[in-house]
């Protein structure tokens, strides 16, 4: 899939949004764009359950990531694996920002965690095949490409550009609901729970959460989740909502149950002190969310991003990309190598929360697709790769799109942060 040609920061501010930290995403290949993997499997480590690979036709991989960690959520409360639709997501992302000013001839396809969580408890929820049908099995959206094409042609030289410029917000919806090929039907529903220029939210309005409930849109309060008590230590079966939490500004989050964002450490003691939370968290089946630079030269062909493949090759195509952890593979002293994809006891895993232990690499489902022979060789797992500690530690060279190799002399760091569960 080709690599989008512009991929940027998004701040997504409006008199509905909260504060959010943004990043970039990132898209993988010689086509439209790419998205998630397929089924994980059950003999790890840590053994997360995820639902199966996607992958994602522009650059809005925080978009799969954030449904791929809910659905796990909600499979660790209900067992029932769920196909929750990203283009809904992706659909009240451009409109927020279409409605409140916040583009010029282009609507962004960057965001965050944080920003798609927070659409989630505005709009809520729907299945893939509630909201695009005819995607319903898909393992990539094209409809989402198309969308994107339609609205930006629309923002140039069509109506969209005059209901932006005006603030209407029925014509915007009109025009985004011809660009995503909408049936009357989900128009009506939309229309119904939201109103036609969206008076009403699900956050905000007894009469939207009534709307959806007799709808096909999903409230994040009803929706069941998997979450720890951080009081006593047990699992209990919360709501989406309750994982979420509340924006507190700036990256926080509160609430009983809420997943927060934590930044990587520079000094290796502080690293390590970040990935036992990051194990402890793995270990008790929890889906990381995890945000970190792609450089595609560090890509072998056995799925893993090395810092000795890069170096060999020097720095090619970069981009900023989120994604959830699966799994990881460890030298624990006293014991010897944890494998990835290879059981573990309960006292194997509680040894190697020592300070000596040597994570080797994280396992991620990426969103990328399943089967992408360019991208891995058979033997990896379909959908997943490894980040070597080697890589994610780096520095590596910033080369922003578009950069000239020879003057890209910035290091920094690929791991930015993970978004970990209450208590961890």
């Amino acid at each position: 899939m080709a690599m989008l040609s512009k991929l940027r920061l998004f701040s997504l501010a409006s008199a509905l949004a909260l504060a959010v930290a943004p990043t970039g995403c990132t898209a993988a290949g010689d086509e439209p764009a790419v998205g998630d993997d397929e089924g994980a499997s059950v003999d790890d480590i840590t053994s997360v359950d995820h639902s199966d690979v996607k992958r994602q036709s522009i650059g809005n991989c925080w978009v799969y990531a954030t449904a791929s960690w809910l659905e796990a959520l909600n499979k660790g409360a209900t067992d029932e694996a769920k196909n929750t639709s990203e283009s809904w997501v992706t659909y009240w992302h451009w409109y927020e920002q279409l409605a409140n000013g916040r583009t010029s001839d282009e609507v962004s396809t960057g965001g965050s965690w944080g920003v798609a969580v927070d659409l989630i408890l505005r709009y809520g929820l729907m299945m893939e095949g509630d909201f695009i049908p005819s995607e319903a099995e898909a393992e990539m959206s094209g409809r989402q490409s198309s969308a994107l094409s339609a609205v930006n042609a629309s923002l140039k030289s069509g109506a969209m550009k005059d209901a932006v410029a005006s603030r209407d917000r029925r014509a915007i919806r009109r025009e985004l609901d011809k660009a995503w090929g909408l049936d009357e039907a989900t128009i009506a529903r939309i229309d119904k729970v939201f109103g036609e220029g969206v008076t009403r939210t699900l956050d905000r309005s007894s009469t939207a959460r009534r709307a959806a409930a007799e709808s096909k849109i999903l409230d994040a309060r009803e929706l069941p989740a998997r979450v720890k008590d951080p009081s006593t230590g047990e699992f209990v079966r919360g709501s989406l909502a309750d994982a979420i939490g509340k924006s507190a500004g700036w990256s926080s989050r509160t609430g009983k149950f809420a997943w927060n964002q934590v930044s990587y450490p520079y000094d290796a003691r502080g690293r390590r002190a970040f990935f036992k939370r990051v194990q402890n968290a793995l270990h008790d089946r929890q889906p990381v969310v995890v945000s970190w630079k792609v450089d595609f030269n560090a890509l072998t062909s056995n799925a893993h991003f090395s810092i000795e493949e890069l170096q060999r090759r020097g720095p090619g195509r970069q981009g900023g990309h989120l994604t959830v952890m699966h799994d990881y593979e460890a030298d624990v002293p006293g014991i010897g190598l944890l494998k990835a994809g290879e059981d573990a006891t309960p006292e194997q895993m509680k040894a190697a929360l020592a300070d000596e232990t040597k994570i080797l690499f994280v396992r991620v489902k990426n969103s990328w697709g399943g089967i992408r022979p360019d991208r891995w060789s058979e033997a990896a797992l379909p959908g997943y790769h490894d980040l070597d500690m080697g890589y994610l530690d780096g520095p590596i060279k910033d080369c922003p799109e578009g950069a000239d190799r020879a003057t890209c002399t910035q290091d920094i760091t690929p791991l930015r942060y993970v978004v970990l569960p209450a208590g961890y």
